[in-house]
């Protein structure tokens, strides 16, 4: 065979491998480098999905439980702790975490529930400050929408304050609205089956209460101790109640209207 020939036929052959295998990366590289021209998929299968601005900030994600981001990053600290749920994230301006939806269920062995799903929306550099939430475990389940109040101070800024303060420190902190959440409104259904709504004054402490249940409906207030000191209601026996209470919750006045 000509030695010629075949050099010229090794060469061809090093063009031709050459040129498919860089045909397809180039058109596949101009696909992508268009991204105002709308591509329709009609399924599409991921482990994890980045919605991103074009200067590549995260603003949503949605992940299976593998890939689910874990702990949270607030003014460039990190806060580690498991999150072992599917779901989505909402990111603000800053790249921070603002809110998401998980959610998950499973039965044990034993034919046992342990299901939920979440959906909360932060203040910023905060917790959750809107939350909708259904739990069931253990045979039982509530599920309702709850109103938090939540400090100005960044998660990561109180962490690092009240990193040496005692359990009874961070305890008052919490209770002057100075550390984590505090519920202030709460619509839903209780884990003994009751409908209730819940209001807490600006220190969380309950002041008024209605309860609706097959055995009575009640619309309680309370003082500033968070004390029942007036009832209306409905008792069991479909009787009108109007019950005044003293600060030991003793009657002062009762009356069947």
């Amino acid at each position: 065979m000509d030695t010629r020939n075949l050099a010229r036929d090794v060469k061809f052959l090093k063009a031709y491998a050459l040129v498919t295998t860089i045909l397809p990366l180039v058109v596949l590289l101009c696909a992508f480098g268009k991204p105002d021209k709308p591509v329709r998929f009609g399924e599409i299968s991921v482990e994890r999905l980045n919605l991103v601005e074009r200067d590549g900030t995260v603003k949503m994600l949605m992940s299976n439980k593998a890939r689910f981001p874990q702990g949270v990053t607030i003014d460039g600290k990190h806060l580690d702790y498991k999150r072992p749920h599917p779901g989505m994230l909402f990111y603000n301006d800053k790249g921070e975490e603002c809110g998401g939806l998980i959610f998950g269920g499973e039965k044990d062995a034993n034919g046992n529930v342990s299901a939920g799903g979440h959906l909360s929306f932060d203040r910023f550099g905060q917790d959750q400050v809107i939350a909708l939430n259904y739990q069931e475990q253990g045979g039982g389940y509530k599920a309702g929408l709850t109103f938090s109040d939540a400090p100005t101070e960044s998660i990561t800024a109180l962490e690092e304050k009240y990193k040496s303060a005692t359990p009874e420190q961070r305890q008052q902190a919490v209770k002057e609205g100075k550390l984590g959440l505090m519920r202030r409104l709460y619509v839903g259904t209780t884990a003994g089956r009751s409908s209730a709504m819940i209001m807490a004054d600006q220190r969380g402490e309950t002041r008024v209460m209605l309860v609706a249940n097959t055995e009575q409906s009640t619309l309680d207030f309370k003082d500033a101790q968070g004390r029942t000191r007036l009832t209306i209601g409905v008792d069991k026996n479909n009787q009108p109640v109007l019950r005044f209470l003293d600060e030991q919750g003793k009657d002062l006045k009762a009356a069947g209207l």
